[in-house]
């Protein structure tokens, strides 16, 4: 659908559903997002989200998360919480099918900030940040205490055990090949708690997809994986590494401690949380989001390929190697000596340019000339490609003494690649301290490549060096 089509649909609902003679102004789709779709615009001075799946597309969460919720049940959910306390965007109007936009919703645009890079470097949040453990508790545990028979019937639920199951069937099935995350699978089986009585989960609160003012919380947002579950993974999810935003020992989301929630969540509910539970819970949730990585290349290889943003997360599976085995590493046999740190190749150039060059060139260029002109999505889009191109040229230039290396090492040990893989799943006595080291070697080579400023390797490099 061309703009003009679509700005004109667009219009024609909020007229029959919102009331009013417009004019609609502002609109602008928000960065973000690879298939579904957030757009901010204003009706009769009304600023107002546009939640949208176009005809002919499925959500990345449907493919991410088998029991995801489509747009309508989002906003069943979305209308519900707030009912009950929960500070959500007011739902406005619902897309039918005879709209031609697809599928979705209109919701008030809150107040605030949702950008965590801004949050948490912007002085103007810091009272925000100092009162927000607070309000995630609240806002927590006013959706825990929400009656199950109140809820909407499409909320899904599995049991931990079930949950687990189905995240390493996805892993398998994407052809999943490391070691880590073979040692995360089996220590999740061995740490699997009984099951709770289900409450409502949000299952993505997190920096991200909460709405901040300088006054505090104004707003949680993306109900995309409402689900029935375990209160405590919804208290973990935000407190994984990827979520901390390069404030790698800010634990909380970048900002706090966990303790600083937990007391507060613990106070409003009259409950305990258990920290074997929400040890389980975190590293499930650090799994959960490496698969996802898996997941979002996969899309792109299954659907028109348009722009490096699935493969460029795809690449974050390195990321989730450095944080779980530094999760895990009470759980492992100590190193017999400190890991020296791989060196990373810069060949010199001469003759012919190399491959590396070549691509180093273009990225440069890129992020000079082109990401600096852009503005909104497709300044964002400029970026991730000019992070797609640096994969690319330290791929080609370091790759290789890596792969070298690896496989030294693996010869050393008396294993394959795939052996560990089934090894490290199967019998937790396979760990050894030489293949702890390989691991941290192998997941700080394969980080350095993809993602050489991750704030994990700091953590790492402290710790292992």
């Amino acid at each position: 659908m061309d703009d003009t089509l679509f700005a004109a649909s667009l219009e024609t609902v909020c007229r029959e559903r919102l009331g009013g003679t417009g004019p609609m102004t502002g609109l602008q789709r928000l960065s973000g997002g690879a298939s579904m779709q957030s757009w901010r615009f204003v009706w009769s001075d009304e600023a107002l989200i546009l939640r949208r799946m176009p005809e002919g597309l499925s959500g990345d969460e449907a493919a991410i998360e088998s029991a995801s919720l489509s747009l309508d049940g989002q906003a069943d959910v979305i209308e519900r919480a707030g009912s009950y306390g929960v500070m959500v965007p007011a739902v406005r109007a619902r897309l039918r099918p005879d709209d031609g936009l697809g599928e979705g919703f209109v919701m008030t645009c809150a107040a605030g900030e949702a950008l965590p890079q801004v949050l948490l470097r912007d002085p103007a949040y810091t009272d925000a940040l100092a009162g927000l453990p607070q309000q995630w508790a609240e806002q927590l545990a006013a959706m825990h205490d929400i009656p199950l028979d109140r809820l909407p019937a499409e909320l899904p639920y599995r049991s931990p055990a079930e949950m687990v199951a189905e995240l390493e069937e996805r892993w398998r099935t994407l052809r999943g090949v490391s070691p880590v995350y073979a040692l995360a699978f089996g220590w999740l089986e061995r740490a699997m708690p009984e099951p709770v009585t289900p409450r409502l989960c949000h299952g993505d609160f997190r920096m991200g997809n909460l709405l901040i003012t300088p006054d505090g919380l104004s707003a949680v947002l993306d109900w995309e994986l409402a689900h029935l579950g375990d209160p405590v993974q919804d208290l973990a999810f935000g407190c994984i590494p990827s979520w901390r935003f390069g404030r790698y020992d800010k634990v909380l989301g970048g900002f706090a401690e966990p303790e600083e929630m937990l007391v507060q969540y613990e106070a409003l509910t009259g409950t305990v949380v258990d920290p074997a539970r929400f040890r389980f819970w975190l590293v499930y949730s650090c799994l959960w989001w490496g698969v996802c990585c898996l997941v979002m290349a996969d899309i792109w290889r299954r659907s028109e390929r348009e722009g490096p943003e699935r493969l460029v997360i795809g690449r974050r599976v390195s990321e989730v190697e450095v944080d779980l085995l530094l999760m895990l590493a009470d759980d492992l046999p100590a190193p017999d000596a400190p890991m020296p740190w791989p060196p990373m190749e810069h060949p010199n150039e001469t003759g012919v340019p190399s491959g590396a060059a070549l691509i180093d060139a273009v990225s440069g260029w890129l992020d000079n000339a082109i990401v600096g002109q852009s503005s909104g999505h497709a300044r964002f889009e400029a970026k991730v490609a000019v992070n797609a191109l640096g994969m690319a040229a330290r791929d080609a230039s370091s790759g290789p003494m890596f792969d070298r290396l690896q496989q030294q090492r693996l010869a050393a040990i008396g294993t394959t690649r795939e052996m560990l893989v089934a090894d490290l799943r199967r019998d937790p006595a396979t760990m050894t301290a030489a293949i702890h080291d390989h691991l941290r070697r192998l997941a700080i080579e394969n980080c350095l490549i993809d993602q050489p400023r991750y704030a994990g390797l700091a953590a790492a490099r402290a710790a292992w060096s």
